[in-house]
């Protein structure tokens, strides 16, 4: 019986060997979709983005078209930094070095047919990083002030009148769920202008300060009534507010009244119509404010005598 098995087995393996020798001799046309890769002189600046991929129809053998599905380095090359000009790239021209395709492989059909090349003048500056790194805490748990971004900002370079129009860089996404602890790690910078621009660093490190959250009361905080002219006096009704704060449980522990300040403007109190103020409060970043009592604050001006 195992003879047998053994024999149906083996015949199975050739049969399968022997239809994919026949089918792979065969020629077929395959659709591709390669990435555009632009090799510039750092001189250069393009001032138009250029497709980021190609469309290709090639034909050929199974065998030599299994050896392009199966290739990892695939990529239209275009090397730009011998032009000095303005020019116009036929795509169909050298396509197969260009793609480094065997001889024995045709090129049906290529979209686009032409890839604009122009220049401008060479620019670069610093801009921010956007942050669009997600984290979803574990109930209980707050993040700690703002994270930190190191570096916060990248350098950028390319055509002058498309640097100037950069206002950010942002990073990749990312999702963090369940988190009760403090947060770090390595995120790339999200380059959507590869071919026309540099960005130097491509990654950046990111910190969390993750605390378990804890909420705390403040009672009987005196409001301070700032710029009040010399020749007049303001009574708040009433002077001293309640605050509740919400915060990671070490920097909430260590807070005290002199890093809180609640103040109203003068010039606020004398430009009002509605017969109360909202006070203005100040605290560390590291905290929130979750709720002042009162909300609204009554007033009388006096005169000095």
């Amino acid at each position: 019986m195992k003879k047998i098995f053994k024999i149906l087995f083996l015949s199975c393996i050739f049969a399968l060997a022997l239809w994919l020798y026949i089918n792979l001799n065969l020629s077929y046309s395959l659709d591709l979709s390669i990435p555009v890769e632009v090799q510039s002189a750092k001189s250069q600046a393009l001032s138009e983005e250029i497709p980021a991929s190609i469309e290709v129809t090639v034909k050929g053998k199974g065998w030599d078209l299994l050896n392009i599905l199966i290739s990892k380095n695939l990529r239209y090359s275009l090397d730009i930094s011998r032009l000095k000009k303005d020019s116009r790239i036929i795509t169909e021209q050298f396509v197969n070095e260009r793609l480094n395709l065997q001889s024995s492989v045709s090129v049906l059909k290529i979209t686009p047919d032409t890839i604009n090349i122009n220049f401008d003048k060479v620019a670069d500056k610093f801009v921010p990083i956007k942050n669009n790194i997600i984290v979803n805490l574990k109930d209980g748990y707050s993040i700690v002030g703002n994270p930190i971004l190191n570096p916060d900002s990248v350098r950028i370079q390319g055509s002058s009148a498309l640097i100037n129009k950069i206002k950010y860089i942002p990073t990749g996404t990312k999702v963090f769920n369940n988190v009760n602890s403090n947060l770090s790690g390595v995120i790339n910078i999200k380059d959507t202008l590869t071919n026309i621009t540099r960005i130097e660093p491509k990654q950046i490190n990111f910190t969390y300060n993750v605390q378990l959250s804890a909420e705390k009361n403040f009672e009987d905080v005196d409001v301070e009534v700032s710029n009040v002219p010399e020749d007049k006096e303001v009574l708040l009704i009433p002077p001293k507010v309640k605050l509740s704060l919400r915060g990671g449980v070490d920097h909430l522990s260590q807070i005290n009244l002199s890093e809180i300040n609640v103040k109203v403007e003068f010039n606020k109190i004398e430009s009002d119509t509605l017969g109360y103020i909202i006070p203005e409060v100040n605290i560390p970043k590291e905290i929130s404010l979750l709720k002042i009592e009162p909300q609204k604050l009554q007033y009388i001006i006096k005169k000095k005598l």
